[in-house]
Parts: structure tokens; C-alpha cells; sequence
């Protein structure tokens, strides 16, 4: 197998190829990076005759998805581009700015709608009414959070945007084949078995997660979001309309005024919230609590191939999901036992090396020969916590775990650097 790994601002994206000749595109990183960084790659590759078996989506996020809604714009603009001057007979139609991308067979991704069923716009207002609410305040708390209900707000109009492009009117992409178009997951089959690995080319593609409980809890956990936030909301815009009237202005022109005048309110509902983000007085690694719901929901898989001397290569991606998660897949999957260190070739470190997706425990039971970081400086990741945790796993005695390869030489690898102008 061949990893190549693109920069892609804040986000992830990478690109798969399996001996036999087959591509996998997994995220597609922030939107400007993929025009800059990505799509000229693809583009050779279409030129070339190659087409693309798989795109890979772990989760909603916008640093993960934008750049494959922006690949998908590309090609519905080259599809009208084609229609106009041939079957619409417009010859003087404008080409399309944007590289084309090569062809793509099927697409793995959950859609936001499949994981909350009918709630998808009021959560999706939600959040941009709390955007709205906090952003106004001086409180550095506030503004944190407003920034981040507008990364996911955004995120979740991208994937709704995705699976449209997706759909039969427009790119006609097959999605999630393998479950029977629905979520893609790791289940327990009815023979007592579970997920069976993806065939592709020659790799095998083992689903480790989410599971349908965790699915299950994550839609529970927005509904319960939603319902408790909605009064809050509800009554912080009302006491602001109260004092707009009082003064006669309008609630876009006096936003600033809106945490002052709600001040109690608005604390309960930012405080709430904050709770899953804020970081702890004292660092402590791979706090669950603290992962974000799409975060959670990633899609996750261990990839294994056989070489041309039928040497097993491995790779682990892992999109920004939790270290418990990952274990357990492995466990379930028959990879990893109890007390066992397990080895991959190549591990993709989730979340960009945030400290609260991993822990000390992770990185003594799963070793690399190559560690790969995605990730620009933003929100601090990759986390210096995590990459002293990775390098004491495997240099210090006490942090080691029991596997013959556990001395071996080792790499990090980052997709970007200081002198990086996206670097943050």
C-alpha cells in the first residue's frame, strides 16, 4: 500500500492506493486546501486514466468534509460544463475554473439526517441561534462557543449539501453500498459474527466503529441538546426583544447587547455547553466527555493488505474518534486481546493529536512504525501532551508495552509545519 497525505489546513485528508491499483480518498481537509493541494493531484490521476473506488468521509466535520463537497461542486460544474457543449449545443459555454476530478465508484459517509432522523434543521437553527446569542458577548467563553456552534452548524448544511450532489439528479455516486445504502457502522451480524471486512482490490477494509449503540446514544444525546437548549434560547431571545422594544433597536444591529442583558441565562446556557470543551486545571489525557458528538460518531477502519512477499501491511484510520472506541473495535474484531500491545505499519492519530482522544494507555497498546499527525496548529492540535505521551510509549521502560517490534526505529510524520502559511 502507498499513504499519501496532503496538507489540509486544520483537517485530514489522505489518499489510499492499494497494490492491485485501486484509490481511496479518505476526507477531503478544509475546502482552500483541497483547491490548492488536492485537486491538481486528482486531477493527473483522471488524466491518467484512474478512477477513484472509494471516498472515505470518517465524519461530518467541516475540516473533514469541505473538501470533498467542494471535489463534488467541481463536478457537477465539469457535468453541466459537458451537457452545455454537447446536448445543450452551447459550444461558448465557460469552462469551469476548478481542476475535475476523476471518476468516483461509491462513497462512504453518514449522513447527519440518518444519525438524527427528522431533527436535523432544528438542531441545525439551534446552533445558529446560539451562534448568535454568544458571538455579541465581550466574555472570551462566550465567543469560544459561538465558534464553535458555527463549525458545526456549518458542518452539518456541508453534509446535507453532500448527500444532495450524492443523490440520482446530480452525481448519481453509489452511497454506503456495502450497508445497504443506510449508516455505515460495526454491527453484530445474526450468526453471532461481525462486520465482515470491505473488499477492495486487495485490501481488506475492517469497520471498527461506531457502533449501532454508540449511534444509538449520539442521536439520544443531540435530541436531549436540543430539547434542553430550545428554552434557553427561547428565553434569552425573549427578554432581548423586551429591551429592543425598550430601546428601539433591532436584535442584529444590539447583538452586543444581548449577554449583558441575559446575562444569567445566557451563563447557564454557555457554562452547559462549555462543559464538553473547556480544558480541566489539571491535563489529563483521553477525557471522553470532552470529544464532540460528530467526533464520536467517526467512521473508523484497520486496513490490511499483503505485500509482493505476502508481508501484511496495516493501517489504521481512526478520524476523530476516541481511544476506547478504537480498542474496542479491534477487541470485537478478534485484533487485539485484553493485555496485548497491538502493531500497525501505520497509524493516523486521531483528532489531529488532541489530548482529550487518547490517553497514555492507548499509546502503549497501539504501536506504529509510522505515526501520522493532520493538523495545522489550530485548537492546538497537535497537542504537545500527545506527542510526549507517543514518544514516551516507545522510549521510555515504564510507558512500553510487550511487543517484538517495541524498540524498533519509529517516524512522526506532520502535514504541516511553521513556515506553513496555513499553519495557525
Amino acid at each position: 500500500m502507498k499513504l499519501t497525505v496532503f496538507q489540509s489546513d486544520k483537517g485530514d485528508c489522505l489518499l489510499v492506493e492499494g497494490n492491485a491499483g485501486n484509490y481511496i480518498l479518505v476526507d477531503g481537509g478544509m475546502s482552500q486546501t483541497y483547491t490548492k493541494h488536492v485537486s491538481p493531484y486528482l486531477n493527473k490521476m483522471r488524466e491518467d486514466g484512474k478512477k477513484l473506488d472509494v471516498v472515505y468521509v470518517s465524519h461530518i466535520d467541516e475540516d473533514h468534509i469541505s473538501g470533498i463537497l467542494q471535489m463534488m461542486d467541481d463536478a457537477v460544474a465539469w457535468r453541466i460544463y459537458d451537457y452545455q457543449t454537447t446536448v445543450g449545443g452551447n459550444p461558448n459555454f465557460k469552462k469551469p475554473s476548478g481542476f475535475r476530478p476523476p471518476d468516483v465508484d461509491r462513497i462512504w459517509h453518514n449522513a447527519f439526517h440518518e444519525q438524527v432522523d427528522d431533527n436535523t434543521g432544528e438542531i441545525e437553527d439551534m446552533l445558529a441561534a446560539t451562534v448568535a446569542v454568544l458571538a455579541g458577548g465581550e466574555n472570551q467563553r462566550f465567543i469560544r462557543m459561538a465558534q464553535f456552534h458555527q463549525e458545526v452548524a456549518t458542518s452539518i448544511r456541508q453534509a446535507i449539501n453532500l448527500s444532495r450532489r450524492l443523490g440520482e439528479k446530480q452525481l448519481n455516486i453509489k452511497l454506503n453500498p456495502e450497508a445497504n445504502n443506510k449508516l455505515m457502522m460495526f454491527r453484530k451480524l445474526p450468526n453471532g459474527k461481525y462486520s465482515a471486512p470491505i473488499k477492495i482490490g486487495n485490501m481488506n477494509w475492517i469497520v471498527l466503529g461506531p457502533t449501532n449503540p454508540d449511534l444509538d446514544d449520539l442521536k439520544k444525546e443531540w435530541n436531549a441538546w436540543l430539547k434542553e437548549n430550545q428554552k434557553t434560547i427561547s428565553r434569552i431571545e425573549d427578554s432581548s426583544r423586551r429591551d429592543e422594544r425598550r430601546i428601539g433597536n433591532s436584535l442584529t444591529s444590539e447583538v452586543g447587547q444581548i449577554v449583558g442583558v441575559a446575562a444569567k441565562q445566557a451563563e447557564l446556557l454557555a457554562y452547559n455547553l462549555l462543559d464538553k470543551l473547556e480544558m480541566s486545571a489539571k491535563r489529563v489525557l483521553g477525557k471522553r466527555q470532552k470529544v464532540t458528538v460528530p467526533n464520536l460518531a467517526s467512521l473508523m477502519f484497520l486496513v490490511e493488505e499483503k505485500d509482493a512477499n505476502g508481508k501484511k501491511k496495516t493501517i489504521l484510520f481512526t478520524g476523530d474518534g476516541h481511544h476506547e472506541d478504537i480498542l474496542n473495535g479491534l477487541k470485537l474484531q478478534n485484533k487485539i486481546k485484553k493485555d496485548e500491545t497491538f502493531y500497525v505499519d501505520v497509524l493516523k492519530v486521531q483528532h489531529h493529536g488532541s489530548e482529550h482522544n487518547l490517553d497514555r494507555e492507548f499509546c502503549k497498546k497501539i504501536i506504529a512504525n509510522h505515526y501520522i499527525f493532520c493538523g495545522n496548529g489550530a485548537h492546538e492540535n497537535p497537542d504537545l501532551d500527545v506527542l510526549e505521551a507517543v514518544v514516551e510509549s516507545r522510549l521510555l521502560d515504564k510507558h512500553k508495552g510487550q511487543h517484538p517490534k517495541i524498540n524498533e526505529p519509529f517516524k512522526l510524520w506532520f502535514n504541516s509545519f511553521s513556515g506553513n502559511p496555513d499553519a495557525k
